[in-house]
């Protein structure tokens, strides 16, 4: 009853650290304007139609698309309605994370253990700030882990109900991420392991032969059913994947799409560089040893280095520590299933972000949090032995124990937050340039004048009409095009992408006005010009 108790305290703690997090925002994730612009379809249009339409798996943005009105009540109509619902969103996912993070944990190693896994899934600094973005990363993060959670009691009880939920929160949760179809693989290899272990004469849990399989069999099902409807109404099964392949394929591969971008004379010419982003400064990655190295050490970084030794101590001494929880508990140890399928999800997802990694040649922190919270339960676990051993050294009575406990993690909280709160993290302040700009423009650009906004954040600010620079080449033939908003940093790169920026902005726009960055700094960070639709692009040289 204490640990349930102290996980009701914990999601209040963290809903109030998510809520102060939000508050302190100006702008959500470029990545996360995708998201907000699909949900504003599925307010407008059929949803059939949305699903078919974007290039976004559709779950995130429906539950944006849901939020909103209820957010819009209380802070009233516009962006900011929309990138709290975003965030509320992302948010509540994080703060449910704990829920199959502390059963996974409670089943391997107790409820002390598990209740310091919950801890670690809503504080640790990465996981926490993902938690608060405007991403679906959270929501498969959650998919992906009840997943796994109810899949191991299925397993290892051979039920189905926990089989159907475990196959629909993996089948939902590939409507949000394509990565969350690991989880049913790994309970599948989990379930086929364990045979192989049963039929060698060794000790396997309960209701994972006969019973194990119809279980698995409704699993798969469920998951089958929910996929299969979405790549019928989709006509595919993934158009992100299907991005993501084209972008192995090639730097251009990406940009090639069903219906050609036309361009007049002049911009036609080979040399002009239309990417939609700047490449980054990092060199990329195209061999799996070098994927590999990149993987561990954001691994240990993203643990918070203490929590991967504690992990690997964790692994290290997880026998010892359930005979130790046994003898305490008076309760026969026996190997769990959750072990095995933790380790298993584990496997697969390395080898699946190694593959991923080395064709797309980079690797972004995101990527990593499922082998993160995956460790937990063990770095819970290692944490507890060696607090423990601790405790033995220095012969404390249990209250000692437990108030060093309640200290340690009361310390552990406020770094925590102090991590999270930090200015760079949450206000953004490298955005308020686009934010002043985007009410410049709400304030002075008429309803019939188009932006091309190289971030995007300026335009979500103003509301007004425009394009991305995905749809450069469709804005500049565009007669009612009017303003261009880029960041000076874009025009300072040494890449053709900046070069070209450069060039067509010198040939057809005027400079208008320029926005710091911090208005604590009056140093320019994002430029506005004023547009002027040439007669013929011709003209135009490097």
């Amino acid at each position: 009853m204490a640990q349930r108790w102290g996980l009701v305290a914990l999601a209040l703690l963290a809903g109030m650290l998510h809520a102060l997090a939000v508050a302190r925002t100006l702008l959500p994730a470029q990545d996360g304007l995708k998201f907000i612009r699909v949900a504003r379809r599925f307010q407008l249009e059929p949803w059939s139609d949305v699903v078919r339409g974007s290039d976004v798996h559709p779950l995130y943005p429906a539950l944006i698309a849901v939020a909103e009105p209820v957010v819009a009540r209380f802070v009233g109509p516009g962006p900011d309605a929309w990138r709290i619902a975003a965030q509320s969103v992302s948010a509540g996912a994080a703060v449910a994370l704990i829920l199959p993070i502390a059963w996974l944990s409670r089943s391997l190693f107790g409820p002390w253990i598990g209740f310091v896994a919950a801890f670690l899934a809503l504080f640790l600094p990465r996981v926490a700030e993902l938690g608060r973005d405007t991403l679906a990363d959270s929501l498969g993060l959650l998919s992906t882990f009840l997943a796994l959670a109810l899949g191991a009691r299925a397993l290892r009880n051979g039920d189905r109900r926990m089989a159907l939920g475990s196959g629909l929160a993996a089948g939902l949760g590939y409507l949000a991420r394509p990565e969350v179809i690991l989880a049913p693989v790994a309970i599948g290899l989990t379930w086929l392991t364990t045979g192989l272990w049963a039929s060698r004469g060794r000790l396997a849990p309960r209701g994972t032969a006969l019973t194990g399989f119809s279980a698995v069999s409704v699993l798969f099902g469920a998951v089958l059913v929910v996929v299969g409807g979405y790549a019928l109404v989709k006509g595919e099964v993934s158009e992100k994947l299907a991005i993501r392949h084209g972008a192995s394929l090639g730097p251009q591969a990406i940009l090639v799409r069903p219906v050609p971008q036309q361009v007049p004379r002049g911009l036609d010419d080979p040399r002009w560089d239309f990417s939609p982003k700047e490449e980054a400064d990092k060199v990329p990655i195209r061999d799996w040893q070098s994927v590999v190295s990149r993987v561990a050490r954001r691994w240990w970084e993203d643990l918070c280095w203490f929590f991967a030794v504690m992990t690997i101590w964790g692994l290290l001494r997880r026998r010892y520590l359930r005979r130790l929880l046994a003898e305490e508990g008076g309760q026969e140890s026996l190997p769990r299933v959750e072990g095995r399928l933790l380790l298993l999800f584990a496997v697969v997802y390395s080898i699946a972000l190694v593959r991923h990694c080395a064709e797309l040649g980079y690797l972004s922190g995101r990527h990593l949090l499922p082998l993160v919270v995956a460790a937990l339960p063990w770095a819970a676990a290692g944490t507890y032995v060696c607090g423990r051993g601790i405790a033995r050294n220095f012969t404390w009575g249990p209250r000692g124990v437990r108030c060093a406990g309640i200290g340690v993690l009361g310390v552990a909280m406020a770094v925590s937050a102090a991590v999270q709160l930090r200015p760079s993290h949450l206000n953004h302040l490298s955005r308020w340039g686009h934010w002043a700009a985007g009410r410049w423009l709400a304030a002075h650009a008429r309803p019939d004048e188009l932006i091309l906004d190289t971030r995007g954040w300026a335009r979500f600010i103003s509301g007004r009409p425009g394009y991305d620079y995905w749809h450069v080449r469709q804005a500049l033939t565009d007669s009612h095009l009017a303003y261009v908003l880029v960041g000076l940093d874009e025009l300072q790169a040494r890449s053709p992408r900046a070069t070209t920026l450069k060039a067509l902005l010198a040939y057809a726009a005027t400079p208008l006005i320029e926005f710091p960055a911090d208005p604590r700094d009056p140093t320019p960070a994002v430029r506005l010009y004023q547009f002027r639709q040439p007669s013929s692009w011709e003209g135009l040289v490097r």
